[in-house]
């Protein structure tokens, strides 16, 4: 195989790949007959869910994130009514979000969806063996670690 070649052919679907959940972000969801959620919205709820009571910067980093991100986002769903956030009784600089009662029934039926989008997955990753489920997560850890690093160099040369 030219290692070349499909290093491009990797790249270019990766690319597709990413135009085409983009396109997720920018499609809301109606929560309610009040309120709109967008994908980040929606993902963040559900990181805070599974994270209940963490701080900003330690979800920022779970996330992969900025904190000035989250705590755009985390903003926007405190006006909502679905997290509140919260000061650390030992550090007033540190701030904790966690979700409020509407942000938990979100979260609930959310997870729900979430285990339906996943399925076609699952059951395309249940004909491969182990070691090429591995392989794949490998490939997608190590292309977030070479964007990281990417992304850093960009800023260094501003």
């Amino acid at each position: 195989m030219d290692v070349i070649k499909a290093s491009q052919e990797i790249m270019e679907l990766f690319i597709r790949a990413v135009h085409k959940y983009n396109g997720f972000e920018k499609i809301p969801v109606k929560v309610g007959s009040n309120f709109d959620l967008y994908h980040s919205e929606r993902h963040t709820l559900d990181k805070v869910g599974d994270h209940s009571g963490v701080n900003v910067t330690e979800f920022a980093k779970a996330v992969g994130i900025t904190k000035g991100a989250v705590s755009q986002v985390v903003k926007k769903l405190e006006t909502k009514g679905f997290v509140k956030r919260y000061k650390s009784g030992h550090n007033n600089k540190e701030v904790f979000v966690e979700l409020t009662g509407a942000g938990r029934n979100f979260y609930i039926k959310h997870k729900k969806t979430n285990e339906t989008t996943l399925k076609p997955l699952i059951e395309e990753l249940k004909k491969y063996p182990d070691d090429k489920i591995e392989f794949l997560i490998s490939i997608f850890t190590w292309l977030c670690e070479y964007l990281d690093q990417g992304r850093k160099q960009m800023k260094e040369h501003k």
